[in-house]
Order: C-alpha cells, then sequence, then structure tokens
C-alpha cells in the first residue's frame, strides 16, 4: 500500500461493534477474487475482526494481459517483466485479548518470508478504522507500493508465496471463527 507504516499498537475503539456489523452487512462475496473467497466468508465468522479490503495478487504481462486474472502466472517467455498487483489484505482486528491473538497468529506468517510478507498498519485504513492492518505478499523493496515490475523467476516466487500467505490466513480464520 502506498500508504504503508509499521504496525500500530491497539487503541480503545469503541465502535468497533458497530462498524463490524455494518461491514458484514455490505460484504458481497461475488465482488471478491475468487480465490479468497472461502478465506474471506470464514473471516466474516471471526468475531474480533472484519475485512476492509483485499486482493488475491495479479501477474500483468503479454501472455495475461488482464489486470484482474487469477490464473496461475503461465504463458510467459523467460525473459518477460511482468507486473505484479500486490496479493493483500486489510481488516480491523478489535482491541480484546481474543483480538491480540488473532493479531500475533497473523504476525506470524510473515516467517513463511520475511522478505516477501509484511504485516504492518496502512495509514489510509488507520484514518478511517483504528486497529487497521494489512498483511500482503510483495518484495520488501517494494512493499510501500500497489504494483511492482519483477523478472519472471521473482514472479514464480511471489506466487508461491502469495499461496502460502492466503493458506496460513484461511487456517488462521478457521481456528479463530466463532
Amino acid at each position: 500500500m502506498e500508504t504503508y507504516t509499521a504496525a500500530k499498537p491497539f487503541v480503545d475503539d469503541p465502535g468497533f461493534a458497530f462498524r463490524r456489523a455494518k461491514s458484514l452487512k455490505g460484504l458481497d462475496l461475488n465482488s471478491i477474487d475468487p480465490p479468497i473467497v472461502d478465506i474471506i466468508d470464514t473471516l466474516s465468522h471471526v468475531a474480533h475482526c472484519f475485512t476492509l479490503q483485499c486482493c488475491w495478487g495479479h501477474f500483468v504481462h503479454d501472455g495475461q494481459p488482464s489486470p484482474h486474472g487469477i490464473a496461475p502466472l503461465a504463458n510467459y517467455a523467460d525473459t518477460t517483466t511482468v507486473e505484479y498487483r500486490i496479493a493483500y489484505m486489510a481488516m480491523c482486528i478489535q482491541n480484546s485479548p481474543a483480538g491480540l491473538r488473532f493479531y500475533n497468529d497473523l504476525k506470524r506468517i510473515v516467517q513463511i518470508d520475511s522478505k516477501y510478507i509484511q504485516f504492518a498498519s496502512a495509514d489510509w485504513f488507520w484514518n478511517q478504522h483504528v486497529n487497521s492492518y494489512i498483511i500482503q505478499t510483495e518484495p520488501d523493496r517494494f512493499k510501500t507500493f500497489d504494483t511492482a515490475k519483477v523478472a519472471v523467476a521473482e514472479a514464480l516466487h511471489l506466487q508461491s508465496i502469495r499461496n502460502r500467505m492466503y493458506e496460513a490466513i484461511g487456517k488462521i480464520c478457521n481456528h479463530h471463527k466463532t
């Protein structure tokens, strides 16, 4: 995110329950990238969290020109430069013991590959929803941007890391759902 900042500490948020209910009422699973619909659906059953925004992460190049394509990276030349559009999930987490456990579980996902996964805050989200956090797959050198131009070898690595990140998020959401 262009407004990426280090993860901020929790603050009091007396409006959390109201904003969570409003978010869930407006949740349209048909607007979510298909590979992460189940994760977002499961997350909607985690009482101490709600989703703000998310993206599967897309690879755009001559062989896959759609900026919304979800197919695995394919049809490229080895010399291709790929435009990678960031995979991320932004969420608001309740300042509570259960919320802190959820936060800590998500934060551990970075251990999959700390050069490509970041857990942070984003000012734009925080200004609208305190206690909002993002987990994203992006090369560390581009962590403050929504897109990055990378070589095919790195794009293939990003694809693998993105898939592992979302698998881990799914498991954590299943563990925390109520």
